[in-house]
């Protein structure tokens, strides 16, 4: 891409030389010696998507005077979003706002029903739904433009404004400038003639409403021709790769007519005919902007901006000046290589941002720049020839004036022109000359994603008389006690699409309909249909009650009571593993064995364990009466068959660890996204076996990965939550167990092979909680069984 740059920058140099421009009487930087010289508003978010219900503060739907959209069709915004707001907040008050039903009378222009003259229109007009104001274009942000170095701006001003939410701007611009005498021998023969051009490749991105992040990349290529058999600098110099990295946040007040920002940069520059980073520069400023379209009735088009900064350049150390005797060479290439010293930066803007179109699709913004560099450091090189042959009356200053017309043509397409004015010039010791004229030109696109959505005539029958909108249906959905049902769905079959829910006070408010009977259908949480039928008339608010002949949920669920027992029916404390309706957690009964559980209703099964005797596992269906099971377990031979003592020893070869994982030699293998249990039966029995005798591992996380095929994240936890149920009806305690699916993030080899893919399908146990006091407990405790 550099090397590409360079071509496409010496093929315009090529072209700039063969312009002749005339001399122009600009200030200019001091004479030389003949052979001597020196070194928005926030974004308001559109409305709301065609297949949402656009809802009031409190919840509820909010009126509006067209006829509901069909499935898949838009619906027409009447322009009356703003005053519905809040007004809805009382239900069963059918004399509360009279303001919102005069904004469905028929003097309303966009009402649907007639205008003034008796003439019929469409229910709807042509056009874009959403806020409007002086910052909005088609229902959302109006597009904006990076500056020349990157954040949202206008040529070298930054804007407090950092654009849309989520919006994107690419932008390519160049400038140029032709002089002769510009380094030395005015009004002779012995003159030079200098040349230069530049170009850059700005691109940001606004990620939250506040800020913004941007980059630049810049390269540059001049041409110094002149008579001198003693130079020490090349005929031409590029200055390649220029790279600037940089954030930018600006937030707006007093309904966004004034803003307040900063922003900070990073510049990482390669000098002359170099590919790589020699220097950093650092920049940062702050943002200060008024803008009158929001602070003037009249929406006066003009904005006040203004910047103050400070850059700390480190270009003066790309090139060892020392080894430069020639003190014009010397200020030749310093002024080709772009080096310059660190300054104060100020810039203060004037631009007109005027909207044209019938939808003010088009945008023009004539603007006017100063800006105003002082340097802070001195060059003690040039202090010698500055002293000689004189310099600036104001010594550490470069200063220029910036005329240009940026246009918005079409949809985020930016064209711009501007012409800079040099009028100060520093001393040599402080910077080098500023050009006394340059011409930009630039071409650039803000791209916003957010779908712009339109407002379309409602389809009519020719000939067929429009319907009257006449009253709306309050309306509120409680049970036989009178409990409020929330989140009940209203609907009007044949009349909307559109699905309205009742808050927590049961309550809903509907659409405006025509008078006559309006058929409801109510669909209850738990699937039941209620219909009902309203009665709308002319002018009023019919009220509603639609009681649900569904009994008042109390809460409260039915109990398991467990009963267990061990060697001669004395009761055995045991732990019971739960899996079911979502349940899968471990609970321990009483020192008798009796154990109770408030459930929901549903199937179960428990796995019912005890030290010294062999787990065993029931199933139970929890009824509204509730479910009693009472088991008497089996004492396992190896702990002598008398019941009580520590579990008996197995062996668990397959398993092994420390406390930061444990390893399973021939790990879980699946059949879809189930534990495949004739594979990995023997090493998951073993794996709870080694837990039940090692309490030291408090939390083990069963984390499985998986290969990158269709859905790798759900398909990895799913598998985890099958290890975790298979664990747990062996005996193992929920609470012990985590299930992480990992998808695909970690992969351990490609995914391209088969063999890659098996490798990335894998299951780790990765030990959370460890506790060595109970491995020390638990060791002594199995020396004196031994005993």
């Amino acid at each position: 891409m550099r090397r590409l740059s360079i071509h496409l920058l010496a093929s315009g140099l090529a072209a700039s030389t063969l312009l002749l421009l005339p001399g122009l009487a600009f200030a200019g930087p001091p004479s030389l010696p003949e052979g001597g010289d020196a070194e928005e508003a926030t974004d308001p978010e559109a409305a709301t998507d065609g297949g949402e219900e656009m809802l009031t503060a409190d919840g509820q739907p909010m009126p509006t005077d067209t006829v509901p959209a069909g499935p898949g069709e838009d619906v027409v915004d009447d322009g009356t979003e703003a005053e519905a707001s809040g007004e809805l907040g009382g239900a069963f008050d059918p004399e509360a706002d009279s303001s919102l039903d005069s904004s469905f009378s028929g003097g309303s222009e966009t009402a649907g029903s007639a205008d003034a003259g008796g003439t019929d229109t469409s229910m709807g007009t042509l056009g874009y739904e959403g806020e409007s104001g002086p910052g909005i274009v088609a229902g959302r942000h109006e597009p904006v433009m990076n500056s020349l170095r990157g954040p949202v701006g206008l040529f070298y001003t930054s804007l407090a404004d950092v654009g849309g939410k989520y919006t994107f701007r690419f932008q390519l611009h160049s400038d140029f400038f032709v002089k002769n005498n510009f380094f030395c021998c005015e009004g002779t023969s012995d003159g030079d003639r200098h040349a230069r051009l530049r170009g850059a490749v700005n691109l940001g991105f606004t990620f939250t409403e506040w800020t913004e992040v941007y980059f630049n990349i810049n390269s540059s290529a001049n041409r110094n021709t002149r008579d001198q058999g003693a130079r020490q600098d090349p005929p031409s110099v590029f200055a390649l790769g220029d790279m600037n990295f940089g954030v930018k946040g600006a937030y707006k007040f007093l309904n966004g007519g004034v803003g307040l920002g900063g922003q900070l940069g990073l510049g990482l520059i390669s000098g002359s005919e170099r590919l790589r980073t020699s220097r950093v520069n650092f920049d940062f400023a702050v943002i200060l902007g008024a803008d009158l379209r929001y602070l003037t009735k009249k929406e006066i088009p003009m904005r006040i901006t203004g910047n103050v900064g400070w850059t700390l350049d480190n270009s003066r150390k790309l090139v060892d000046w020392a080894s430069v005797d020639d003190l014009l060479s010397r200020e030749v290439l310093r002024f080709s290589s772009g080096v310059n010293h660190s300054r104060v930066t100020t810039k203060i803007a004037v631009d007109f941002p005027i909207r044209l179109g019938k939808n003010k699709q088009y945008g023009l913004d004539p603007v006017i720049e100063y800006n105003w560099d002082i340097a802070t450091y001195q060059e003690q090189a040039f202090v010698e020839l500055t002293e000689q042959f004189g310099g600036s009356p104001l010594k550490r200053s470069q200063a220029w004036m910036t005329l240009g017309l940026r246009a918005n043509v079409y949809d985020g397409l930016f064209l711009s022109a501007a012409v800079d004015v040099g009028t100060t010039s520093p001393s040599y010791e402080f910077g080098p000359p500023v050009p006394p004229y340059q011409v930009i030109l630039g071409l650039g696109w803000s791209f916003d994603p957010k779908p712009r959505i339109k407002q379309v005539p409602v389809p009519m029958d020719n000939g067929s008389p429009q319907p009257v909108l006449e009253g709306r249906i309050l309306g509120r959905v409680a049970d036989l006690e009178g409990n409020p049902i929330a989140d009940a769905k209203i609907s009007f079959p044949g009349l909307a699409s559109n699905v309205i829910l009742t808050d927590a006070a049961g309550m809903f408010t509907s659409f405006r309909f025509p008078e006559g009977p309006v058929s409801i259908s109510v669909e209850l949480p738990d699937g039941t249909f209620i219909e009902q039928m309203a009665d709308v008339r002319v002018g009023e608010d019919a009220q509603v009650d639609i009681i649900a002949d569904v009994a008042a949920d109390t809460g409260e669920d039915p109990v398991f009571d467990g009963t267990f027992l061990g060697k001669d029916g004395v009761g055995l404390p045991v732990s019971v593993a739960l899996d079911g309706m979502g349940i899968q957690e471990s609970f321990d009964s009483d020192g008798t064995g009796r154990i109770a559980i408030a459930l929901p209703l549903g199937e179960y099964k428990a796995t019912i364990s005890a030290p010294g005797y062999d787990p065993k596992t029931v199933s139970f269906t929890m009824t509204e009466d509730g479910a009693i099971v009472s088991e008497t377990l089996t004492a396992n031979g190896s702990a002598g068959g008398d019941g009580g003592g520590a579990a008996a020893i197995i062996e668990t070869p397959l398993i092994s660890g420390n406390k930061y994982r444990l390893r399973v030699k021939r790990g879980p293998h699946y059949s879809g996204d189930d534990v495949d249990t004739d594979r990995s039966a023997e090493s998951l029995d073993q794996l709870a076996s080694f837990l039940a005798q090692h309490p030291e591992y408090g939390k083990i996380e069963v984390r499985v990965h998986t290969d990158d095929r269709g859905n790798p994240r759900k398909r990895s936890q799913a598998r985890a939550d099958a290890v975790v149920a298979y664990l747990v009806g062996k005996g193992v305690v929920a609470s012990r167990l985590e299930a992480k699916g990992w998808g695909d993030k970690d992969p351990v080899a490609v995914n391209i092979t088969s063999d890659g893919r098996a490798k990335n399908n894998r299951t780790e146990f990765k030990v959370r909680d460890y506790d060595e006091s109970k491995a020390v407990a638990a060791s002594s405790s199995s020396d004196d069984s031994d005993d």
